[in-house]
């Protein structure tokens, strides 16, 4: 960890992952701005894992303390090619996710689009994730501005124990 004297920061945590029997996958960063956040929403979406994942959740901590937590879901539209743009409701109900005219999903039943699109999204990720749009709704998400101090790039968190980096601590590298 940084040296972090005796400064208490603000900062976001996202946390994306899943646990099931013995396994699963963890995806957390730490960061000082609503880009990084973007970012860090982005790559996890683009890895596949947010659409079977537990946890999809951006949390504020102001000077250390947690000040609110948020699911993502509701507030995060992905577009992948071939279908329209998709959204989770609060209830997880998805809307979207049309296959476009002429696309590669077009006349296919909503079954087998689901069967296909997980390979799909890791084949154009990993040639290029930028054809997978994501974009948050910041106002939907409505976060608290991070208060002074806020936490320096290079410095680390200690949350519930356990030290965490600046940036992404992720059993998902290497996805892309």
């Amino acid at each position: 960890m940084g040296d972090s004297g005796d400064a208490v920061y603000s900062f976001y945590v996202f946390e994306g992952s899943l646990w099931q029997g013995g396994g699963g996958w963890e995806h957390l960063e730490v960061c000082s701005d609503l880009e990084e956040l973007d970012a860090s929403v982005a790559y996890y979406v683009r890895t596949g894992s947010w659409a079977a994942g537990d946890a999809f959740v951006v949390r504020v901590y102001q000077r250390g303390e947690l000040l609110a937590e948020r699911e993502l879901g509701p507030f995060v539209t992905v577009k992948v090619p071939g279908l329209t743009a998709m959204r989770s409701a609060a209830d997880m109900r998805t809307s979207g996710g049309v296959p476009e005219p002429g696309g590669r999903y077009d006349g296919m039943e909503e079954y087998a689009i689901w069967e296909e699109l997980p390979q799909d999204m890791y084949e154009i990720a990993t040639e290029s994730p930028e054809r997978i749009q994501v974009s948050v709704d910041r106002d939907g998400l409505a976060l608290p501005a991070l208060v002074p101090p806020v936490l320096p790039p290079g410095v680390g968190v200690v949350i519930d124990g356990r030290e965490l980096p600046y940036g992404r601590t992720s059993t998902l590298d290497g996805c892309l």
